[in-house]
């Protein structure tokens, strides 16, 4: 039985990537030359996380605990995320020595 959601882990990790994906892998592009190291899924990851931050700190959302309660971001698989924001920027995976 299948048990993704639209093909990643889980609704919170498909809804992550649906709304903050394009962004991150436009600042991937943007500093391209700077990504191709062994670090660069843990700074992919980074980027999503300081993105939705950014975007709940600009947001009406702070004034509203509820809202605040139903996002539950723990079951969120950044690494999934990171990894394919950095194949859709063609950065190859490098493995650690």
């Amino acid at each position: 039985m299948d048990t993704t959601y639209n093909g990643w882990r889980n609704h919170a990790t498909w809804v992550i990537g649906l709304h903050l994906m394009d962004t991150v892998v436009c600042w991937i592009n943007d500093d391209l030359g700077s990504w191709g190291t062994t670090d660069d899924l843990e700074a992919a990851t980074d980027l999503f996380r300081e993105l939705l931050a950014e975007q709940m700190e600009m947001s009406a959302i702070a004034t509203f605990p509820l809202l605040w309660e139903l996002l539950d971001t723990s079951d969120v698989d950044w690494y999934s995320l990171g990894r394919h924001a950095l194949d859709a920027a063609g950065v190859p995976e490098l493995v650690k020595a």
